[in-house]
């Protein structure tokens, strides 16, 4: 890959890891329970974050709108979903690869966008309740970690809007605490487990 380095922690499973510090730590699914949400998911990958998201939407019967904005510039990543019928979870990947092909299925919505992130980005003027910051570190993407991207960032969501991001380090919370978020570290599953972080925009 481009940027020489793998999609997710190597010291936990994937799927606990997006578990954890995206769904649980944005607590998306108790905001859906209360009303439509809207996420920004940077960036697709796999689509393990959204994945997770709807799997969970489904155990817990959500039944209001979750809109997804999500952004990729690797194409052959997507293909990888629509043609791969054994990832995990089973049922959040079915669904996903569902609105991969047609934007809407029941109240579940994708918008993705295959370009670069940073442009994309920039680009954007609406709103969301959710950021699934998931770009590649800093060390190999130092442009999707910048001051003027955290305060982007912050102006892409609502009062009360959640970002969570498996970054920890303190340059990177004190950048999310300049662009105006109030900063917490997620609660850690364990010694292996790597910590995370909470910007809330207050």
């Amino acid at each position: 890959m481009e940027y020489n380095e793998s999609y997710k922690t190597k010291s936990v499973g994937a799927y606990t890891e997006s578990l954890h510090k995206f769904v649980k730590g944005t607590n998306i699914i108790e905001r859906a329970k209360e009303k439509e949400v809207r996420v920004l998911d940077i960036c697709f990958g796999v689509g393990l974050n959204l994945a997770v998201t709807i799997d969970e939407a489904l155990k817990h019967n959500i039944t209001n709108r979750i809109h997804a904005v999500s952004v990729e510039k690797d194409s052959s990543l997507i293909n990888i979903v629509k043609n791969t019928h054994i990832l995990m979870p089973v049922n959040g990947y079915k669904l996903l690869r569902n609105l991969l092909n047609n934007n809407i299925y029941n109240n579940f919505s994708l918008e993705l966008y295959i370009q670069d992130a940073v442009d994309f980005i920039y680009s954007l003027n609406h709103k969301f309740d959710i950021i699934y910051f998931d770009p590649f570190s800093k060390k190999h993407n130092s442009e999707m970690w910048s001051d003027n991207m955290f305060h982007k960032l912050y102006s892409l969501l609502d009062k009360g809007g959640v970002l969570t991001t498996y970054a920890s380090s303190k340059s990177i919370k004190e950048s999310l605490a300049n662009a105006g978020f109030s900063i917490s570290s997620l609660v850690s599953l364990g010694s292996r487990y790597q910590p995370a972080t909470k910007a809330v925009k207050l």
